[in-house]
């Protein structure tokens, strides 16, 4: 499946800057906390976060779940620039979709 038909469903969650959206099909409290506390970040560098789980989020991302837990990285068009390995949650992850956040900004500022 072609992940920007996924990703067409998100109009609602449209964002003047980057979006992050985390697949996490099998959550856990440690790492719904983890992308929790990864907000606030993801915040300062003008990006939102939207974290998809079986029991929320719109459907249309169900397809992505077997990928997961994985982490996209869409621009303000919803177009996808980056899909990332969530399968350990570090600090490094977030630096890395950071660095991403940026350099779209730095693309196609507003």
């Amino acid at each position: 499946m072609d992940p920007r038909i996924a990703f067409h469903a998100l109009q609602p969650y449209r964002h003047r800057g980057p979006l992050v959206v985390a697949i996490e099909p099998d959550p856990t409290p440690e790492r719904l906390g983890w992308w929790e506390e990864a907000a606030g970040p993801l915040a300062q560098a003008e990006a939102a976060l939207l974290v998809w789980t079986p029991a929320g989020g719109p459907a249309a991302l169900a397809p992505l779940a077997p990928q997961g837990p994985s982490v996209w990285i869409l621009d303000a068009y919803l177009e996808p620039r980056a899909c990332l390995s969530a399968s350990t949650l570090e600090t490094q992850l977030l630096q890395q979709v950071i660095a991403w956040i940026e350099g779209i900004q730095h693309e196609c500022p507003e």
